[in-house]
């Protein structure tokens, strides 16, 4: 116990020092680091939230840096984005989660700037309305937004429905009476380790060179893997818990989006694809896959398969090549991949 002491002792004097070295002669870095950290790009809207426009910064994921640039309606853009409306142009819609935004992407090389310059040989528009942490039930609201936004109406919407939009669905959001999405009610507090993490990495010299070391080491990798958010659609606890509820709800959510396109007289294209844990379980023919083929099939949607490409290489290859190690996002080789598998199923006519 008293070797204890002393050791704790010895702690607390090395993160006091640290605590107030790190504030007044290296200032400028603890500043990069909390930018870096939150970089204020997010900001409450009618629909929950949004990206805030004209923002241009270098972002941090993990151990990846990235450009990232907002236009002047909220939209990520950058080569090849479409710009000003212009009259006479077809305009397409992209929408999604955290992986149509790219997050540890640059623009260019997001699947969401691949389809931009694809469709921009066309003369056609492509507008990335994707922010990380969307699902169906903010996606029509959103849809409507920035057709109101655009001045607009798209005469294509490709929805790229992520694993997540079940759970967040069935157990993050609800529709308000206002028509507003907010947080699905929640019993009690938790503390927010998240939030207390993140303050000992942005405040402490060592702390932060602990994490950094952490993030670039194999072991982090596994942080790939585990994510109830996958599994769901293989793991039949997770799937009777919330994952048909969530499929139902999506389901009505997505219906809307259908509904507007025909008011519209636009195409809808959705389209799925698989986090690692999928890829390592071997789950090609996936329930995410089958009900949502079977869903686009009954209203005459056009589907994209984007499990299949995932699965013509050994899993360890294909997750070591096409996900960004310790996280489920894409990397550049995995964003172009799901782009020419949505390039083959779309012919060429976007």
């Amino acid at each position: 116990m008293r070797f204890v002491g002393q050791a704790l002792v010895v702690v607390a004097i090395t993160l006091v020092l640290d605590f107030t070295l790190t504030a007044t002669l290296f200032s400028g870095l603890k500043k990069s680091w909390a930018e870096a950290a939150r970089p204020g790009v997010y900001m409450p809207a009618a629909h929950h939230h949004d990206l805030v426009p004209n923002r241009e910064i270098t972002r941090v994921w993990g151990n990846v840096r990235y450009p990232w640039k907002t236009d002047r309606f909220g939209f990520r853009t950058g080569a090849c984005a479409a710009g000003e409306p212009e009259k006479g142009r077809e305009a397409i819609f992209v929408i999604g989660d955290s992986f149509t935004e790219a997050l540890g992407s640059s623009y260019e090389h997001s699947f969401a700037g691949l389809m931009a310059c694809a469709a921009g040989k066309q003369d056609k528009d492509v507008y990335n309305l994707g922010v990380a942490s969307y699902s169906p039930a903010i996606y029509h609201q959103k849809i409507r937004a920035a057709a109101e936004r655009l001045g607009l109406k798209p005469v294509e919407i490709f929805v790229f429905l992520d694993l997540s939009d079940i759970d967040d669905d069935a157990n993050v959001y609800r529709a308000g009476s206002d028509s507003a999405v907010g947080p699905a009610p929640t019993v009690g507090w938790t503390i927010p380790w998240a939030e207390v993490g993140q303050f000992f990495v942005n405040n402490f010299a060592v702390v932060h060179l602990v994490h950094d070391l952490s993030v670039a080491s194999s072991f982090h990798q596994r942080m790939s893997f585990g994510r109830a958010r996958a599994r769901w659609t293989f793991d039949p606890v997770l799937l009777e818990s919330w994952g048909r509820h969530g499929l139902e709800v999506a389901g009505g959510n997505l219906d809307r989006i259908v509904a507007l396109c025909r008011d519209w007289h636009c195409r809808l294209t959705l389209v799925v694809y698989p986090w690692p844990d999928n890829v390592a379980a071997g789950d090609r023919d996936s329930l995410q896959v089958r009900h949502w083929r079977d869903w686009a099939l009954m209203r005459g949607i056009r589907f994209v398969d984007g499990f299949a490409p995932f699965f013509r290489e050994p899993a360890p290859v294909a997750i070591g090549k096409y996900f960004i190690p310790g996280d489920v996002h894409f990397t550049e080789a995995g964003n172009r991949l799901l782009f020419d598998e949505v390039k083959k199923a779309v012919g060429g006519d976007w």
